[in-house]
């Protein structure tokens, strides 16, 4: 069962969601349902405009949560069956649930700020914060060719360029009283700034006043930033955070500087994998992640990539490529259900033999981890 329900996700992945017309119309009215909201891309092929709701994810059969990016081409549908949300495929109708809309949602802060400006709820379990809301590589269009950013926050996003670790503190603090039994852990990613030490000194302060304000609760720190020059600084993160995870995203040398111009041009290739060495060495095996976009390179490197990565106690942790509106890869094709099979075989072999566990475990929408780690890909 669990490997049929992962098919199905692979597809979602591969082809994206339509909505039929009587959904959307009661989506506008049942507002219960979490919304899609666009702190780091656009996530759509297809903006419909600003003021519709969509859902952010839907729910599939085993809690198996998949991203709802939007294409009006899908021929799988989001529709309605008596006043239910069914997700239809020819003939096939699938009963489907969406993750309830977070009380904190629509709460203001101390500082008059709605709560969702600083902190979104992601794949139902995950409190995650954004900042900064803006990378640098744009400024030259040498941003990595997939990413939407630019485009989400000129029009799409309303969180806060930059958040502040006391606000941020109160905000998860918020969550955990209106809703304590359904997060699991807090998620910091953001932009990039020019001095790479700077940024991750920035991240680990916000961390540490969110952790310092909720000393009493049980959720995990997790960070997904680029690494440092200094490789000193993961000594900091190890005091403050559970893992944290850096994005190489293409691991094919070429492709590497073709997909991600301002990576390889001003941090480099090599730097980021010493970066990967230096944080085992300083956080343990199965503590720090490799992030990879499925559909940059041919098959036979991202498996490389994975195997290398495997051996030297860094988890490999692939999202699946989507063409968001806004991006220079805007209309590139998505990769194959097939290729997404053959990608999550092998993160399954390598999360089996060196015992990894995924990074949000349960809360990747566009990500092959928890599907990996549970063995879906037999």
């Amino acid at each position: 069962m669990l490997v049929d329900t992962v098919n199905l996700k692979l597809a979602l992945l591969c082809e994206g969601i339509n909505f039929s017309k009587e959904f959307l119309e009661y989506f506008q009215l049942h507002t219960g349902h979490i919304e899609k909201r666009r702190a780091y891309g656009t996530g759509d092929s297809i903006i419909l405009n600003s003021s519709t709701r969509t859902p952010q994810e839907i729910i599939l059969e085993g809690q198996i949560i998949v991203a709802a990016n939007y294409n009006p081409d899908s021929n799988y549908c989001i529709s309605l069956d008596d006043q239910t949300a069914v997700l239809k495929h020819g003939n096939r109708a699938v009963k489907i649930t969406f993750p309830k809309r977070p009380k904190s949602y629509g709460m203001y802060l101390s500082n008059s700020e709605l709560f969702e400006q600083h902190v979104t709820v992601y794949g139902n379990s995950t409190l995650g914060i954004f900042s900064p809301g803006h990378c640098y590589y744009f400024n030259s269009g040498d941003e990595c060719k997939f990413c939407s950013l630019g485009s989400a926050r000129e029009s799409l996003s309303d969180h806060k360029m930059r958040i502040k670790g006391d606000i941020a503190g109160e905000a998860i603090a918020t969550a955990i009283k209106v809703e304590g039994g359904r997060y699991k852990r807090v998620l910091l990613n953001g932009g990039t700034i020019p001095n790479y030490d700077k940024g991750y000194s920035i991240h680990i302060d916000l961390l540490e006043r969110v952790k310092e304000a909720n000393s009493k609760s049980t959720l995990d720190y997790h960070l997904i930033s680029m690494p440092p020059k200094d490789f000193q600084l993961f000594e900091r993160f190890k005091k403050v955070g559970n893992n944290m995870s850096m994005s190489l995203e293409v691991f094919n040398p070429d492709l590497f500087k073709e997909v991600c111009p301002g990576k390889a041009r001003d941090y480099t290739r090599e730097r980021s994998l010493a970066a990967f060495e230096a944080a085992v060495e300083t956080l343990g095996r199965g503590n720090v992640y490799a992030g990879f976009v499925a559909g940059m390179e041919p098959l036979e490197s991202i498996i490389e990539g994975i195997e290398y990565f495997g051996d030297m106690g860094v988890v490999p942790a692939v999202a699946a490529f989507h063409p968001d509106a806004g991006s220079q890869y805007s209309n590139r094709p998505r990769p194959s259900i097939d290729f997404l099979m053959k990608v999550g075989k092998k993160m399954s072999e390598i999360y089996q033999r060196e015992g990894f566990y995924p990074l949000i475990e349960g809360s990747g929408r566009n990500s092959l981890d928890t599907e990996a780690y549970l063995g879906g890909f037999a």
